[in-house]
């Protein structure tokens, strides 16, 4: 496979909204690429050995090109001009990464490897092999070298290192972001449970003349708990919504992963409840022990 700079693209029926080139990033592929990597074929057929330079000219669009200039009809059989020649579009294949992980779906093409090859391409071999991947790179380098002796340039690795090389940055930063994050977690609970504590706290009188006129313990404690849980339901409703409004931002650093994650926004929702349970419940359940009397003469 070799992966092509911004080419200029003219599908044809398409007016552009500007008179400027419609600029589409290309791949030439060899037959059998995209079973190899498991891309499904959602439309037409895939390419084969007839399509060389002596074919008509044929292309593989991804589900975006075909959004973009056809909408939701079907993009096999049109033509598109590129490189002065028409193309026929022969299929569709769904969108992939192309760049980067955190990219969003772009129009993409695919050319066949022997229409659209020239001297000077860089080249790209994608080997699928059982067993240790050290032992098939090593058999690669064997047969290139037998094919050409004076190749050079060649390079190898599993594709699993590759990518875990592109993804390091992105998961510094998510360690990073998580170390803060339990930090902000931890003292927003501490937070949590000191302001809790002490609105309770405050409210011995209140709680003393509610005993003294014959409230029962536990009615006193259902009544702080109701409130304080009130209090925290109205804040944990509001500081979902920033939050929601603040993971816009970060969703392009996520790979394989929502930034509206409902659990995780209902785990922290339910540990944030918890902790203001806890800070309601236990000062009330020591304000339920005093003695009435002692509890009104408290200033």
């Amino acid at each position: 496979a070799n992966d092509g700079p911004y080419t200029a693209a003219q599908p044809e029926g398409f007016v552009p909204s500007s008179p400027e080139v419609v600029r589409v990033h290309r791949t030439s592929i060899a037959p059998g690429y995209f079973q190899l990597l498991k891309i499904p074929l959602l439309d037409g057929r895939d390419f084969n050995e007839n399509d060389n330079s002596k074919a008509q000219p044929v292309m593989i669009v991804d589900r975006a090109f075909a959004q973009r200039f056809y909408g939701d009809a079907s993009p096999v059989g049109r033509r598109v001009l590129v490189w002065k020649k028409w193309f026929t579009v022969v299929g569709m294949v769904r969108d992939s990464k192309y760049f980067s992980f955190t990219e969003t779906s772009r129009p993409h093409f695919y050319l066949p490897f022997r229409q659209s090859y020239h001297l000077g391409q860089h080249i790209v071999f994608f080997i699928r092999a059982k067993g240790n991947p050290d032992a098939a790179i090593s058999t690669l380098r064997r047969e290139a070298a037998e094919l050409d002796p004076n190749a050079s340039g060649f390079t190898a690795a599993p594709l699993a290192e590759y990518n875990a090389l592109l993804l390091f940055p992105l998961k510094l930063a998510a360690s990073l972001l998580a170390a803060l994050g339990a930090i902000a977690f931890v003292l927003a609970a501490v937070g949590l449970y000191g302001v809790m504590s002490y609105a309770v706290s405050q409210r011995t009188q209140e709680l003393g003349i509610r005993m003294a006129l014959g409230a029962m313990p536990r009615e006193v404690l259902g009544i702080v708990v109701r409130q304080g849980m009130l209090l925290t339901a109205a804040g944990v409703a509001i500081g979902a919504v920033l939050a929601l409004a603040s993971m816009r931002l970060l969703g392009t650093f996520l790979v394989g992963v929502s930034p509206f994650d409902p659990l995780t926004f209902a785990a922290a929702s339910l540990f944030l409840a918890a902790v203001a349970a806890l800070a309601s419940f236990l000062p009330a359940h020591r304000a339920t022990r005093i003695d009435p009397f002692t509890a009104l003469r408290r200033e």
